[in-house]
């Protein structure tokens, strides 16, 4: 596509968007309205689906693990865009500025629970493709626009059922999480760890028949602490970390303890494996007499289907280099004249599956600012909703074109 061209197009996706700005804040309004804590995202689902079927999708459906999906085109280049619609709960809504289910708007930003996380996203991508079905644009591409599910709670679970069971893989994934309108390439990943000490029960009246498993375990802990300075460092995501985060044991306040087990949260860099973390951990418990396991995560869809699996989210990171980048930055400049900067997330997304485990190549770009998330202030800046549905919708031209 010659510049002039591109030029052209760009301002034409612009003025659609802020001509159907009113309908994607209304559509973010009600996802807002709706509770859809993990696992109990039925409603704004249907909610998606629905929005889905109104923009004119070619396609609209809920897969096996209860995500939305609209499809667009029949292209050779599979693009999904994903965006979760599931969120943490709320523990006392009178923290909040705003009633986190009552959507509003002040100052020109949307408040409400999601809002940052990820359901501004969810309205980015959906009136992305919005706009390309109301301008009638087509190219050598499929658009995939998922409303995931799932995600807070067990990041990548419910992306790696689309791709693993129900067989739909695209050849490149971009997350709606929040970027601020600028370009993410990559997480740490996370993993979970139990660590566990055996002793022998006896009454409290008799300590001395039996063994304290806790007392067991404190220099485990101390151990594992100390690990810390010779995990594997990165160049860009600094050195990995290990927390004890939890610890318990049998709940009989009257009796010597005979088990123990602390919960070990380690923050890992891209390449590392579920092998190798257990082998480093391991390495240090097993001469103290404690064993190291990576437990599975039980997971279940507001479907009812089990999606379980190990408590490991691989960490990623996309080559600087890579087209992906390159057409993001592409579109960022047609739109705005001028490239996105470009860096990496703090916290966990779904692209510990699809590039950490999957090796799809993957890209964050969203309108919300990560400051908002999991917060009481959540909210997302109306104007930049408009515009990274723009950038929704110029993307796969860009990159279905470029050499």
């Amino acid at each position: 596509m010659k510049a002039e061209e591109l030029t052209q197009l760009a301002q034409r996706i612009s003025a659609t968007a802020a001509e159907l700005a009113e309908r994607q804040q209304q559509f973010l309004a009600d996802l807002i309205a709706i509770r859809s804590y993990t696992g109990h995202e039925g409603l704004a689902v249907e909610r998606t689906l629905q929005e889905l079927r109104a923009i004119g999708c070619d396609e609209v459906w809920m897969d096996s693990a209860g995500n939305a999906l609209g499809r667009i085109g029949q292209g050779k280049r599979v693009i999904l865009y994903d965006a979760h619609l599931d969120t943490n709960e709320v523990t006392d809504e009178r923290e909040w500025p705003h009633l986190p289910f009552q959507p509003t708007v002040e100052n020109g930003a949307m408040w409400g629970l999601g809002a940052s996380d990820c359901k501004g996203g969810v309205a980015a991508i959906v009136y992305g493709a919005a706009i390309l079905i109301a301008l009638n644009l087509t190219g050598d591409f499929t658009l995939l626009v998922m409303g995931a599910t799932l995600e807070e709670d067990a990041e990548g679970f419910a992306l790696r059922s689309l791709v693993e069971k129900d067989g739909v893989r695209p050849d490149v994934v971009l997350l709606a999480e929040a970027t601020d309108l600028t370009l993410r390439r990559g997480q740490r990943g996370r993993c979970e760890v139990r660590v566990r000490t055996a002793g022998k029960a006896a009454h409290a009246s008799t300590p001395h028949l039996g063994e304290n498993a806790i007392l067991k375990m404190l220099p485990v802990i101390a151990a594992l602490e100390a690990m810390t300075p010779t995990l594997p460092t990165h160049a860009i995501f600094g050195q990995g970390t290990q927390v004890v985060s939890l610890i318990g044991g049998p709940h009989t306040p009257n009796s010597v303890p005979s088990w123990c087990e602390a919960t070990v949260d380690r923050r890992m860099m891209p390449g590392e494996s579920m092998e190798s973390v257990l082998n480093s951990i391991r390495a240090v418990v097993e001469p103290m007499g404690a064993t190291a396991q990576i437990p599975d995560q039980p997971v279940a869809t507001h479907t009812g289907q089990r999606l379980d699996g190990p408590s490991f989210y691989p960490g990623w990171l996309l080559d600087e280099g890579h087209s992906l980048l390159a057409a993001g930055q592409t579109t960022a400049r047609a739109l705005w004249g001028q490239p996105a900067p470009v860096g990496v997330w703090r916290f966990s997304t779904d692209g510990t599956y699809s590039a950490g485990a999957a090796g799809i190549p993957t890209m964050g770009f969203g309108p919300e600012e990560e400051k908002y998330v999991h917060t009481v202030d959540d909210q997302v800046d109306l104007l930049k909703l408009q515009k990274a549905a723009a950038f929704y919708a110029l993307f796969p031209f860009i990159f279905a074109t470029q050499d």
